[in-house]
């Protein structure tokens, strides 16, 4: 009898545990699938269904691309660090990139948008800053950086706090496309007056233009936002001449403007 009943209690945990399996399978499938590609197909068993294929495609993007944030910018900050200098990476670039960053991750933040379509954006404003006072700690501008870091963690606080009003975010939403863009397009001009693009990362610049390629599509299926699908194929777009610039440049040594650095080295061997 109390074999019997213990087999009983055995049986029951086991029911129990298989009931709350199930429970966060269903939970994760339905954190992935809209409710009705959910009943579509895990109920009616309709794997085909275009508009559902489209949106799991989408999340599946939008998740590999904020898992491949969390590194995008790694190659070139252990560039930077490897090489002991920013050399060839522009900070007015990257500053008008980071606010080009920060005016999506607020618009995206404030509209409420799901994470997939927009969530890279908090990993890349962290490692943009990272870029940033790197570069300018190997240029000794340590009151800059402090600077930075001031104004950042300001404008992050009045984000969280939805201090920023929406105007604002909006036009800075806006503006980002133009931001980007001429991000990317100063940088791409600082590459060819110094003939070299210096320590820029190949891998970091590759994965960028991907990230913002696969983004074109998130971003029209899961928001439809004219705003963030022209920001990400605008960068695309800009990406790509970078990407250019580091095959063309390729040979090219890094220190190609060594007499701009060191006057008074050159200086002394002229004399």
């Amino acid at each position: 009898m109390v074999r019997s009943h213990s087999t009983l209690q055995s049986s029951a945990s086991h029911h129990d545990e298989r009931s709350g399996l199930g429970v966060l399978i269903q939970q994760a499938l339905q954190f992935l699938f809209t409710e009705h590609c959910y009943d579509e197909m895990f109920v009616r068993m309709n794997f085909f269904d275009v508009d559902c294929m489209k949106i799991i495609i989408s999340k599946c993007l939008g998740y590999s691309i904020l898992l491949g944030s969390l590194l995008v910018k790694v190659p070139q900050i252990v560039k930077i660090r490897w090489n002991k200098s920013g050399h060839g990476v522009s900070v007015i670039a990257e500053t008008i990139m980071l606010a080009a960053i920060f005016g999506s991750m607020a618009y995206g933040f404030t509209s409420e948008y799901p994470l997939s379509s927009y969530g890279d954006t908090y990993f890349l404003f962290i490692q943009t800053i990272i870029v940033i006072l790197m570069v300018l700690y190997y240029e000794k501008k340590y009151v800059l950086a402090a600077l930075y870091i001031v104004l950042c963690s300001l404008l992050t606080v009045l984000m969280v706090k939805k201090l920023i009003p929406e105007l604002i975010i909006w036009n800075l939403a806006a503006a980002s496309m133009i931001l980007s863009v001429t991000s990317r397009l100063y940088q791409a001009y600082c590459n060819y007056r110094i003939k070299s693009t210096g320590n820029l990362s190949a891998i970091t610049m590759l994965m960028l233009f991907i990230g913002s390629l696969a983004r074109i599509f998130t971003s029209y299926q899961e928001t439809g936002d004219q705003t963030l699908i022209w920001t990400y194929i605008l960068n695309s777009m800009a990406n790509s001449i970078l990407i250019l610039q580091l095959g063309y440049y390729w040979s090219a040594t890094t220190p190609s403007n060594t007499r701009d650095e060191n006057p008074e080295k050159e200086q002394k061997k002229e004399q």
